[in-house]
C-alpha cells in the first residue's frame, strides 16, 4: 500500500463526515484528491438542481452536519492535499501524447497518482472501467470501497437540498 491514497468525489464526501470508509489507509498515510473530483463535490453541494449520487446522499443529512460539511467543502480540510493543474498540466499533456485516451476528469486522475505515487481509491459506485484499466496498465494501485452511508444521518423533507435546509435555519 502506498503512503498516499488518492480518493474521489464520492470518498472525499464521506471523508468531511468524519465515516472515513473501513481500510481506506494506514495510519499516517496521507489522503488527496484531484481539482475536478473536488469541482464535482462543490457543484453537488452548490446546484440545487443537480440530482445525482453525491446530491442524494447530502440530502440525508442535517443542518448541522450539512453546515459543517459546507465549510470544509469551502475550504478543505488541511489534512487533505488538493492536486493542482499546475503541477499536473504537462504531464496530462505527456499521457495524451503516448495515446492514453481518457476523459479530461479520469486523465487528471491518473496523473495525480503518478505524480503523488498514490494509490486510486474509487467508491465502489464509481464504474470508471476506463481509468481503471489504464492506471492498471500504467501499475497504478486502484481500490474500489463503499462511500459509506449516512443511514443514521436524519432525512430532509421531500424535495429539499442541504442549501435549502440551511437558508431555512438562516431565516
Amino acid at each position: 500500500m502506498t503512503e498516499t491514497v488518492l480518493v474521489d468525489d464520492h470518498i472525499l464526501l464521506s471523508l468531511l463526515l468524519d465515516d472515513e470508509p473501513e481500510g481506506l489507509r494506514p495510519m499516517g498515510s496521507a489522503v488527496a484528491t484531484t481539482g475536478l473530483w473536488y469541482h464535482r463535490l462543490c457543484r453537488a453541494l452548490a446546484d440545487q438542481t443537480l440530482v445525482g449520487s453525491l446530491s442524494r446522499r447530502l440530502g440525508g443529512i442535517d443542518a448541522a452536519v450539512a453546515t459543517d460539511v459546507i465549510a470544509s467543502v469551502v475550504e478543505l480540510p488541511p489534512t487533505i492535499e488538493l492536486v493542482s493543474l499546475r503541477e499536473l498540466g504537462w504531464p496530462m499533456g505527456e499521457l495524451a501524447s503516448r495515446g492514453i485516451r481518457l476523459n479530461l476528469l479520469s486523465l487528471e486522475a491518473v496523473a495525480a497518482a503518478r505524480h503523488l505515487g498514490a494509490e486510486i481509491c474509487l467508491a465502489a459506485a464509481d464504474d470508471n472501467k476506463p481509468l481503471v484499466n489504464i492506471a492498471r496498465r500504467l501499475a497504478i494501485p486502484v481500490r474500489r470501497l463503499a462511500a459509506t452511508g449516512l443511514a443514521s444521518a436524519q432525512r430532509f423533507p421531500a424535495g429539499q437540498s442541504v442549501l435549502d435546509v440551511l437558508d431555512e435555519d438562516r431565516g
